[in-house]
């Protein structure tokens, strides 16, 4: 039993990534600029980044899930890293060829084309997409000192209904200190980010991975 729900944490984990409280509602449009142009602010001036992050996860129908904790970073246009530490370890990687994600538990290495890691998920928005393109913006009332902006996914085979996308604005610029990613199944994942440091130099092997001596490779088309 306590396999089941740990290999399902950890699916969780790479889900809110990959996808792989506010309602919609009428509001002026220029409100809706607002929140919307901070977005498109933040992503114009931001070449990269990295933070700490917690991860909760809210399924009414299940068990409580304790949170996770991490640290993240990321550099257009495709190159990320997400490193979880509590409460389980988990590495995933890309260095804009490939996706490596890491189970410590499992010892396992699962390798993903960047291509299809990509398509259609929340990682368009750190890797710089054309997120109109791929999503419908629709801005939401302002709550927790945040603006914020749902992004609905327009493909209709979607494993996500939609990410909400919490900003402030900075002396530096905007930020995204926060974000909300509903699933089919109506689970909702929340992380946040704190010691936001945006535009930093990452040194050659911030993006590159090996996989440690004996794990199992996993290669997926």
């Amino acid at each position: 039993m306590m396999m089941s729900m740990n290999t399902r944490w950890r699916t969780s984990l790479v889900r809110f990534f990959l996808a792989g409280g506010l309602l919609v509602t009428s509001l002026p449009a220029a409100f809706a600029a607002n929140s919307v142009q901070l977005l498109e602010q933040w992503l114009q001036q931001t070449r990269g980044g990295s933070a700490q992050f917690t991860q909760t996860v809210s399924n009414p129908k299940g068990p409580a899930q304790a949170p996770a904790t991490g640290q993240f970073a990321f550099e257009r246009p495709d190159r990320f890293r997400w490193d979880y530490t509590k409460p389980y370890g988990q590495v995933i990687v890309s260095d804009g060829k490939q996706l490596w994600t890491y189970d410590h538990d499992l010892d396992q290495v699962t390798i993903t084309p960047v291509t299809q890691a990509f398509k259609g998920t929340p990682a368009a928005i750190f890797a710089g997409t054309d997120l109109t393109r791929l999503f419908t913006l629709q801005a939401q009332a302002d709550a927790g000192g945040l603006q914020w902006v749902q992004a609905t996914p327009k493909a209709k085979d979607s494993n996500f209904d939609w990410i909400r996308i919490g900003l402030r604005s900075t002396a530096q610029g905007p930020e995204v200190a926060e974000l909300q990613l509903r699933d089919a199944f109506g689970q909702i994942s929340t992380m946040r980010f704190t010691a936001i440091k945006y535009n930093p130099t990452f040194g050659p092997d911030s993006f590159r991975f090996t996989p440690p001596k004996g794990a199992s490779v996993i290669s997926q088309p």
